[in-house]
């Protein structure tokens, strides 16, 4: 009969590892409480020809999110943290930009998603090189929410890696070694770890993989370097590795040690803390909400808690039915197969001895409408272009664009066109219509539109750029920095001086700390806040020095007098 479990496991998963057409997987499948299946299918590299083994590492993502929850309910256990305890207790210097959220976010309200801010996701997997978990933390009152606090469930990536540094905190060291001494070590998962580096290096290790259109061959891609948020989705794992992890989830012993977890922490974890919508198609059954690190769910009357994960070139989902004792991991060297989904499912059915269903079919379809809507998508938003012509020309764009939380995006000149550069992301900036531009930037492989519009103010000043950088929120606006390189302690000097309209007088001089200020006609010194060339901004106002020794203001053109 074992023998008969594991040939048909083996059959399903190399028949659904072709349908959708994943180079490699590696699938863990514990049943009635013990290992039944822990190997590799297809290839980690296709070029080398390397099989997928037991041993080989691939990045989890988000199925990190589990181990994050877990260990901040250890801390709880311990007493170290609370769960009711405002997140500004721990880290004095977290703030949101809704106050509400600033005085009452706890650790619970971020494991489970419900802060009120949607995902943001272009801040960090833009940044992942240049900024730290710390500077992520004093960039979140910046970021706009489209909820109220508690208000609803939405997915966020950025208070994982909050609730990851708050851990860390508490626990007197990093997160990541927090995580080591609470749950790896004690699991003896000593290759797991969180560096791309070191999975690189390592000699069994995945080659992401991705398809940029239905129908296309796998190209391999890098891999993505997720330190910033790590506690998000940072791990890389094997199936050998998760076995003692699958295990404890399930609330069993590995290797005649107790459970890691008691029972207490792991009813929490699964305890739906946030309702989830009923309508996603990609669901296993019918979604019952959000625990801690956990999706839980009625899979055909068996109670489900999951999680998966996608990153550029691969894909997670670790899961497990406990009052059944079984559970399923899969990982796959592609990115967004939906095969990591189907498997399970079809695993499930085979443990449980329900009727079949086409599973495989069914996420099939789903994974081909969602590419295929993504190039229809990309396609459409950059054909409108409703035959408006460009409102001025391209050099009048080019410069530096800055928001407090997203940083600064430049757009350059690049032949008779544009190009733009956002962090680590760069791409050509195509005209659409009027002051509307489409950015294509290169996302895990995959060319993206991503919309731009220019503004103006009524002097005819580029004054602004908005970008959609989050679907939930309106596009993310980015003020202009004046260029001021040109303007030296020579060039300011030499404006400094009086300006005469018959008889109303304006004085230009410098502060003490450079900036030029004007006292216009009458009234208090003002700072000259550079725009471009010799135009400032004075208090609302606008003037400009000329090579003549004018001053042309709103009440008029002043004239040098020495």
């Amino acid at each position: 009969m074992a023998n008969d479990l594991v040939g048909d496991l083996r059959d399903i998963v190399e028949r659904e590892r072709a349908r959708f057409e994943v180079p490699g997987c590696a699938v863990l499948v514990v049943a009635d409480g013990r290992i039944v299946l822990c190997e590799g299918f297809g290839l980690r590299d296709l070029a080398r020809n390397l099989p997928v083994t037991p041993r080989t590492l691939f990045p989890i993502a988000s199925s990190t999110k589990t181990f994050t929850a877990a260990l901040c309910a250890v801390l709880v256990n311990e007493g170290a943290l609370a769960w009711d305890r405002p997140v500004r207790e721990y880290l004095p210097d977290f703030r949101m930009r809704d106050p509400v959220a600033t005085e009452q976010l706890t650790v619970f309200d971020m494991l489970c998603h419900r802060s009120g801010l949607p995902r943001h996701d272009m801040l960090w997997y833009a940044a992942r090189d240049e900024l730290t978990r710390a500077q992520i933390v004093a960039r979140l009152r910046d970021l706009e929410p489209n909820r109220g606090f508690r208000q609803t469930w939405q997915y966020n990536n950025l208070l994982y890696a909050v609730a990851g540094e708050l851990a860390g905190h508490v626990a007197g060291t990093s997160y990541e070694d927090a995580v080591r001494r609470y749950l790896l070590d004690p699991l003896d998962m000593p290759r797991t770890n969180f560096s791309v580096d070191v999975t690189r290096a390592d000699d069994d290790a995945a080659t992401p993989y991705v398809s940029a259109s239905p129908g296309e061959p796998v190209k391999d891609v890098p891999h993505a370097r997720l330190d910033l948020i790590a506690p998000a989705g940072a791990l890389n794992s094997s199936v050998g590795e998760l076995a003692p992890w699958l295990l404890t989830l399930l609330g069993l012993p590995v290797d005649g040690r107790p459970p890691l977890l008691p029972e207490s922490v792991l009813s929490l974890m699964r305890a739906p803390a946030a309702p989830l919508p009923e309508d996603s198609p990609l669901a296993a059954g019918r979604p019952v909400g959000y625990g801690l690190g956990l999706i839980v769910e009625d899979y055909r009357g068996h109670r489900l808690a999951h999680h998966g994960g996608n990153i550029d070139g691969f894909s997670s989902k670790v899961g497990a039915i406990p009052e059944a004792g079984c559970g399923v991991v899969v990982l796959a060297n592609r990115d967004g197969t939906a095969l990591r989904d189907a498997l399970p499912c079809l695993i499930y059915d085979r443990l449980l001895d329900l009727a079949p269903r086409s599973h495989g079919e069914r996420f099939l379809a789903l994974e081909t409408a969602v590419r295929q809507g993504r190039d229809q998508s990309a396609r459409y938003t950059t054909s409108t272009a409703g035959n408006l012509a460009p409102v001025r020309p391209p050099h009048d764009y080019v410069g530096r664009y800055r928001h407090p939380a997203y940083g600064e995006v430049a757009v350059l000149a690049e032949g008779d066109g544009l190009a733009g550069r956002y962090r680590s992301l760069t791409g050509r900036l195509d005209h659409r219509h009027l002051e509307v531009f489409t950015f294509l930037v290169d996302l895990g492989g995959v060319e993206t539109p991503l919309p731009v519009q220019f503004f103006h103010d009524l002097d005819g000043d580029v004054t602004a750029m908005a970008v959609s950088l989050e679907a939930a929120v309106a596009p993310i606006r980015f003020e202009r920095v004046p260029e001021t390189a040109h303007l030296t302690d020579t060039v300011l000097n030499a404006l400094c001086g009086t300006y005469r309209l018959g008889p109303l007088t304006a004085t230009v001089a410098r502060r003490a700390d450079g900036p030029l200020v004007a006292m216009i006609a009458q009234g208090d010194f003002q700072e000259l806040k550079p725009v471009r060339d010799l135009v400032f901004r004075f208090d609302q106002s606008r003037v400009e020095f000329t090579g003549e020794g004018e001053l042309r203001t709103p009440m008029g053109e002043f004239i040098r007098s020495e």
